[in-house]
């Protein structure tokens, strides 16, 4: 297996510690979880519980009503800084993903109104290293809701719509050079072998270090499930990182999968040496299955594997020297 620390992570006792992120908020709504975080004061209070569970960085997405996708700046600065206050040290990630109507000049205005303070400049935001698309089943309710509904597919009564979440070649490059401007972290979003290529790719011209920090993001929860990127299956898990591991041997990452079967990943990414990510965004269920309570559960859960496996929680200035590396120069 690949070691995801190559030996410059620092220690403690010889054992590397491990960063716990946890993603509140993202890519899911009350639909999945009735507890599903939309507003910054409830981001917040997740926040916290998961700060206090043992993440040392928390992922955001920006909600608007009724949970739909946002880049408010307002909601950002509201949620960050009530986050600081009341758990200063913390590290930040914001997300960039954007539906396929939104230009990413969007996602870079945000950077550069966040970024004026140091009480709202985040310390890391995800980039995904390409394009993901969804073939997503259209629930019940979704005509009422104004969303747009697909012919059945030969005449069979099943209905999905792509959904396309864009970033292309110029679009990561725009969105490096801000995190470089502002000395801001990218999580380089790894989810298929395509996405290793495209960071072999980035690393060749001159855009990312020898040494980034990465996302190993398995989120789909089964081949079959419509989701076109790699299931979440220890299997993928190796596969991929063995190939970054093999082209990029200075990068280091956090791994996640969707669902329940992404726990298995997550066991895995432990014993390889890597760090992991949990939360309501990849999974609103437990290990066992049954729903979670929320998403400082899950992080707990993990917080126990890490003692489990022999290793310790990283604190927020260990976390920050591992992936503060992964800054453009």
């Amino acid at each position: 297996m690949p070691d995801a620390n190559q030996g410059r992570t620092p220690r403690r006792g010889g054992v590397a510690p491990v960063i716990i992120a946890a993603a509140i908020n993202g890519g899911r709504d009350r639909r999945d979880h009735p507890d599903i975080p939309y507003t910054p004061e409830e981001v917040a209070a997740a926040a916290i519980g998961c700060i206090d569970a043992g993440a040392t960085i928390v992922h955001l997405h920006a909600r608007g009503r009724y949970g739909a996708w946002s880049a408010s700046p307002a909601w950002y600065s509201h949620a960050i800084r009530r986050i600081r206050h009341y758990r200063p040290g913390v590290l930040i990630s914001l997300t960039s993903i954007r539906p396929e109507t939104i230009p990413v000049d969007v996602i870079l205005g945000l950077i550069t109104t966040l970024a004026n303070s140091d009480s709202t400049r985040p310390d890391l935001m995800s980039v995904n290293l390409g394009h993901v698309m969804l073939w997503e089943h259209v629930a019940p309710g979704d005509a009422a809701a104004g969303r747009p509904i697909p012919r059945p597919v030969r005449g069979i009564g099943l209905h999905r719509r792509t959904v396309h979440y864009p970033n292309s070649y110029s679009d990561i490059v725009a969105l490096l050079d801000a995190c470089r401007a502002h000395r801001i972290v990218p999580e380089l979003g790894i989810m298929d072998l395509g996405f290793v290529s495209n960071a072999v790719t980035l690393h060749e011209d001159g855009l990312i270090g020898d040494e980034p920090w990465c996302l190993i993001e398995l989120d789909s929860p089964r081949y079959g499930a419509g989701v076109q990127v790699a299931p979440s299956s220890t299997e993928d898990y190796d596969v991929i990182t063995n190939r970054l591991t093999r082209y990029l041997p200075g990068a280091r990452w956090a791994a996640h999968g969707s669902a329940r079967p992404g726990f298995s990943v997550i066991e895995r990414a432990l014993t390889t040496g890597a760090h992991v990510r949990v939360g309501f965004e990849d999974s609103v269920v437990a290990p066992d299955g049954r729903r979670a309570t929320d998403n400082a559960e899950l992080v707990a859960w993990a917080a126990g594997r890490v003692r489990e496996s022999g290793r310790t929680i990283a604190t927020a200035d260990e976390a920050y020297a591992v992936v503060a590396t992964g800054i453009p120069a």
